[in-house]
């Protein structure tokens, strides 16, 4: 029941951050679960436990997340499509021939990119906002650059098991050119697709605790509600300096683990 307890309440703060920021957060949710229950001393969860709980709380949280950024006018259907189902592609890919890699290479690489993300985050982006956008759809980008940036992005995220949401997103902004608020609402349509695929490994193969899940499951739904909100009233500069501090907590985290090794 405290183990419980503990994972309701992450689960508010990941859908929160998946709502605010168009994350699944996942990056943020895994090393929480790890942590958090055994210094509060409710016991331990393991990492195969944690990735199959992060997975469903994704799902929950940036379907919910993505419902309310509709509402708002902030999703292009155009845009999450064919950045989406590249990813998809590209992370099916990417699993696959990363049986043939070097960890050590893979991490390096990914790690590389993450810094490369988080130093295009201080790079002011010429569109701040999309207060004047009626029809997201009507935003023009590159749809051929955007499928293979996709499949890209979805290649290194499957080759290393990660989501790839935090380098999707100043790419989306920097790259594609796409106002910041239409980007978070996108990408968290686009981390949805993704996570879907993942869900369904994970419970194909029996990876899932569903009474835990459950925990992350209702506190996550609402919270990311109330983070898509948050979000239409926050300031796009705030949007992008949040975005700057977790993209760089993530490029600093995955260094950290490329060192200790």
């Amino acid at each position: 029941m405290a183990m419980f307890i503990v994972l309701l309440i992450l689960g508010l703060f990941g859908g929160f951050l998946s709502g605010l920021l168009g994350l699944g957060g996942a990056i943020i949710m895994i090393p929480l679960m790890l942590m958090v229950p055994k210094l509060l001393g409710v016991g331990a969860l393991s990492m195969k436990a944690v990735a199959g709980l992060s997975m469903i709380q994704v799902v929950f949280a940036s379907f919910s997340g993505v419902i309310r950024h509709r509402k708002n006018r902030f999703v292009s259907m155009k845009l999450m499509l064919s950045l989406g189902v590249a990813m998809a592609i590209g992370s099916g890919f990417g699993s696959t021939i990363s049986k043939y890699m070097s960890n050590e290479l893979l991490m390096v690489a990914f790690g590389v990119i993450a810094v490369i993300a988080a130093v295009m985050m201080f790079i002011p982006p010429r569109t701040e906002d999309a207060e004047n956008i009626t029809d997201p759809d009507s935003i023009e980008f590159n749809r051929i650059l955007a499928i293979i940036l996709g499949f890209i992005i979805g290649s290194l995220a499957g080759m290393v098991g990660a989501g790839g949401g935090f380098i999707l997103i100043p790419v989306m902004i920097y790259i594609l050119k796409i106002p910041i608020r239409v980007t978070i609402g996108t990408s968290l349509g686009i981390v949805f697709i993704g996570a879907v695929m993942g869900a369904i490994g994970k419970m194909a193969t029996g990876q899932v605790d569903w009474l835990l899940a459950l925990a992350l499951i209702i506190s996550s739904i609402p919270s990311a509600q109330l983070g898509s909100m948050v979000s239409k009233k926050t300031p796009a500069l705030v949007l992008r300096y949040s975005l700057m501090l977790v993209i760089i907590f993530t490029s600093v985290e995955i260094w950290y683990k490329i060192l200790a090794k």
